[in-house]
């Protein structure tokens, strides 16, 4: 494996981010359940100045999001309010009102087995020559399954790479911002992260119609109202099957709680697939994939002499399984990325890449793969679980992939 390199955070992109221990959060911003605004409303608008900006494009029908005073749009101003302060203020009311943090996340891929997130170290990626083998038969008695993708969006130049080409079925996708400039064509930090994603999918489900919501930019990042508006739209969509290879901290006492209903506008037989996180600890307020009803993926590495673990990966109880997540062989837009140290690295539309970001669609990807028809997908997910082995304790049961699936 490369020696680690110092890789960017991608929280220092936006200067709005505050963090208290795991968490990240806006610093301007105080969620409140939209049937308790009128609790709050004075004390937050009259007594602190502060406003509620529209979100064009976003739901905002669960969730109102109050903008304290000194985000004017400029990521460069703080506000002089201290938003875990005016939260634990307001819920300590006698009226109860549900408030809380615009809590942050984050993609989970990184180009290494070493941990990105939360300040920790990367190496550069392995970009490949090698294009992504042919996607697998159908599997024979399966049906067709709607999967949406929640992640950076899909790269429109991508859907021209073969995979996507002879890919049968998709649905909408929305575009990935990728370049940190356009003019260069320099790569951002997570651009093409959800082209990565999507492509796991149409390698192993052929017969899955792709959505693509873009709820993280290309940096990585979102937050926890454009998540739930992200989902209700992956819901509009008929997904039977929601992918999130993104997550974060949560605190549970500082959050409101659509946070932890944000899946009740989905269909009951929704599965949710979710990468647990590649922080290295057995955290347990890691959103979504900590969340009920959420199919949890950890990693293990299978590139040496031995299936180990992945050094990277989140473990714990909560999680449901494991899969290949070190050295995956993913599509990825051609462009140049030049956030490492050293001279830029060039991709020709394939890149090797690890975390549990790729151990998670290759688990979605398995359940929409041997989906029969008369059959949901909850069906399928729970006969997968069934038959997974509980080779690596607290990484749920593992699930073998074929050695294709790392790169060459």
């Amino acid at each position: 494996m490369p020696e680690p390199t110092e890789f960017p955070n991608p929280w220092q992109f936006d200067p709005r981010i505050r963090q208290s221990g795991n968490v990240y959060y806006m610093a301007d911003e105080v969620l409140v359940a939209t049937p308790d605004v009128g609790v709050v409303q004075g004390e937050l608008e009259n007594e602190l100045g502060a406003r509620r900006p529209g979100v064009s494009g976003r739901s905002m029908s669960r969730v109102t999001r109050f903008v304290l005073p000194g985000a004017t749009g400029s990521l460069g101003r703080r506000s002089a309010l201290d938003a875990p302060a005016i939260v634990r203020r307001l819920r300590n009311r006698p009226d109860r009102p549900r408030v809380g943090l615009n809590h942050v996340f984050a993609g989970n891929g990184i180009f290494t087995g070493q941990p990105k997130l939360h300040g920790g170290a990367g190496t550069d990626p392995r970009p490949t020559p090698c294009p992504l083998p042919a996607a697998e038969p159908p599997v024979e008695g399966s049906r067709p399954v709607k999967v949406a993708i929640l992640d950076t969006g899909m790269d429109p130049a991508s859907l021209a790479l073969p995979i996507f080409a002879r890919h049968p079925m998709h649905g909408t996708h929305e575009p990935d911002p990728v370049y940190e400039n356009p003019a260069t064509r320099a790569i951002s930090l997570m651009g093409g992260h959800g082209t990565a994603v999507a492509g796991i999918v149409a390698r192993y489900a052929p017969n899955a119609e792709l959505t693509s919501i873009q709820v993280l930019n290309q940096f990585g990042v979102t937050d926890e109202l454009n998540l739930t508006a992200a989902v209700e739209r992956a819901g509009a969509a008929g997904a039977e099957i929601i992918v999130m290879s993104l997550g974060g901290a949560v605190l549970p006492e500082e959050s409101v709680d659509e946070l932890a209903t944000m899946f009740d506008v989905l269909s009951p037989g929704t599965v949710l697939v979710a990468a647990a996180g590649n922080t290295e600890t057995e955290i347990e307020d890691y959103f979504p994939a900590r969340a009920a009803r959420v199919f949890s993926v950890a990693a293990i590495d299978t590139t040496g002499d031995q299936k180990v673990p992945a050094p990277f990966s989140n473990s714990g109880d909560w999680i449901t399984a494991c899969a290949p997540g070190v050295g995956v062989h993913c599509a990825y837009p051609a462009g140049t990325w030049n956030f490492t140290t050293g001279d830029p690295i060039v991709s020709a539309g394939y890149i090797a890449w690890s975390g549990t970001s790729f151990s998670a669609p290759y688990v979605a990807a398995r359940i929409a793969a041997t989906t029969r028809e008369n059959e949901t997908v909850s069906e399928a997910a729970a006969r997968l679980r069934s038959g997974l082995l509980g080779t690596f304790p607290r990484h749920g049961g593992y699930l073998e992939a074929p050695p294709n699936l790392l790169a060459p």
